[in-house]
């Protein structure tokens, strides 16, 4: 696939709103299409030193409701490595800090209409910063809930934790847990 033309419709906070041609590799060409172009993401599951997970809840206004999530975010401008956002946003949104941040994996949210990823990591051995550096954005309201891993599958079935990046961040960290001594 080719993109042959680009313009912005829309210049918003997180994202942009474009409006793409693009040629596919039989020639055939699709004008009009729009997608959302937004940096990538970050997604943290936070284990705590004693062995419960980290979790923050906060007001979205996509759904109108306080969801129970994973900490995550932005990649800042700057930041050369996603691991170095999953540090930034563990503390931020969390207080904690980890000397231990193992990849999870990367995924595409949406690749029918977004440009970009999400990079997925488990923070081991979280412990409150005690010199802390990184706080929340004044507009975020976040409150932590700790959980024992064994009821984050109830909580995702149960619809308790239903952010759809939050839940598989959970799951593949939860497989890493699993098999880890």
């Amino acid at each position: 696939m080719q993109i042959t033309n680009k313009k912005s419709v829309l210049k918003t906070r997180p994202f942009e709103v474009e409006e793409v041609g693009f040629r596919l590799e039989n020639d055939h060409t699709i004008e009009g299409y729009f997608r959302l172009a937004a940096p990538d993401w970050v997604n943290v599951l936070p284990v705590a030193a004693n062995g419960q997970i980290i979790l923050v809840k906060q007001p979205r206004v996509g759904t109108m409701s306080y969801v129970l999530e994973t900490p995550g975010g932005v990649i800042d401008p700057g930041e050369k490595d996603p691991t170095m956002a999953a540090a930034r946003e563990l503390e931020e949104e969390t207080g904690f800090i980890s000397q231990r941040f193992l990849p999870l994996g990367t995924v595409n949210p949406n690749p029918a209409i977004m440009t970009n990823r999400c990079h997925f990591f488990i923070a081991l051995g979280c412990l409150p910063a005690t010199q802390r550096k990184h706080f929340p954005d004044p507009d975020e309201r976040i409150s932590l809930e700790f959980v024992n891993p064994q009821d984050i599958d109830s909580l995702i079935r149960t619809g308790q934790i239903n952010h759809a990046l939050a839940c598989l961040c959970l799951l593949l960290g939860g497989r890493y847990l699993a098999k880890s001594p």
